[in-house]
């Protein structure tokens, strides 16, 4: 089941529905600020009731644009990014005046761009950098950026709150059409603000933006791509070479079998007794994603170093407990390393190694 958190900001529940999130709206509106999550999770890949961040549905690029002292550095930001990127490549924004400094903008994808959950944090931050530095937009918080995958927005049609009194300021979150952002002024616009208009303009998808964002993704991970190139084609291009394949579901997860040259590393490694710390992360997460235990993983790492587990993390002293580096990793839901990676501390099969396309 997938669900929106709700916060005042601080994180108070999960909401399955359009209807519990309204529940929310509704007990908390005019009496603490309003949040929901820019995106929807993904309730199967909790960890120990906690939100995976991770599995975000990415159908949607969020900028937040604040300034503490002049908001009109806000909207000229704005009304730029319209000018130089969206209206040149007819994509329509949503936007809205928070009601406190600062303005919110949508750019909705014609459907979700299917990034694994291991490179979705690292693209959405990136690209929003790249988007802040190509086009000068120096109101677009920097934190929010960072944030990334577990952004909290303000909700539309919700009173604003006084941080300094804790009391409605009687501007409303609210919604403007790109004409309106273009042609009204500051003041204007916040005349609008305290009306309280329920304002909702339908979200417009966009190919474009959906394009844009993979052909970026392809150049983080050095992928050549072409305009002739499927957005499906460069999608299995970017799980390839980040190791993150996709493969069939079991109750056990997504099972991914160990690729012959990771196990020749581990070979190696026992053969000689040791193994360095990189070569480590890449046999753990081998190991987690082909399902083993956390016993026959921990038998793999004594098998190496053959001595006292000690604080290292990679095994423990008792055989059934896992080291506290295996539980992190299976907390973070660590995907396997491609092998361009294996390739770089040491491993691979060849120059041309078979287990690529694996």
């Amino acid at each position: 089941m997938y669900y929106r958190e709700f916060g005042i900001p601080a994180r108070i529940g999960k909401a399955k529905t359009t209807e519990e999130i309204e529940g929310y709206v509704s007990k908390w509106n005019g009496k603490k600020n309003c949040y929901a999550s820019v995106y929807v999770f993904d309730g199967n890949k909790d960890i120990d009731g906690k939100t995976n961040y991770d599995s975000a549905v990415i159908n949607t690029i969020w900028f937040d644009f604040d300034d503490e002292k002049d908001v009109n550095k806000c909207l000229k930001d704005v009304r730029k990014f319209i000018r130089q990127y969206c209206n040149p490549n007819k994509i329509t924004p949503r936007i809205y005046l928070t009601g406190g400094k600062g303005f919110q903008m949508n750019i909705d994808f014609h459907s979700p761009v299917d990034f694994s959950d291991a490179v979705k944090r690292r693209v959405l931050r990136e690209y929003l950098l790249h988007l802040k530095k190509k086009y000068r937009l120096s109101t677009l918080d920097e934190r929010c950026i960072n944030n990334s995958v577990s952004c909290l927005r303000r909700i539309p049609n919700t009173q604003y709150i006084s941080k300094l009194t804790g009391e409605p300021t009687g501007v409303w979150c609210s919604q403007f059409t790109v004409d309106m952002i273009m042609t009204l002024g500051i003041e204007e616009l916040y005349a609008i603000a305290r009306e309280d208009t329920g304002a909702r303009f339908p979200p417009i998808k966009s190919k474009r933006a959906l394009r844009d964002m993979v052909d970026f993704a392809c150049d983080v991970y050095d992928i050549k791509h072409t305009v002739s190139n499927s957005v499906a084609y460069l999608l299995d291009e970017i799980h390839k070479a980040t190791g993150s394949t996709r493969h069939s579901y079991t109750v056990k997860g997504f099972i991914k079998p160990i690729r012959g040259c990771v196990m020749e590393l581990i070979k190696h490694n026992i053969a000689k007794g040791r193994s360095n710390h990189d070569q480590n992360n890449v046999i753990a997460a081998e190991l987690i994603n082909a399902g083993w235990t956390d016993t026959d993983i921990s038998f793999v790492f004594s098998s190496i170093y053959d001595e006292p587990a000690g604080n290292y993390g990679w095994y423990n002293d008792d055989p059934n407990k896992a080291g506290w580096q295996i539980t992190a990793m299976r907390r973070k839901e660590m995907q396997r390393y491609s092998i361009r990676k294996v390739k770089e501390i040491g491993g691979g099969c060849s120059k041309y190694c078979p287990c690529e396309a694996s």
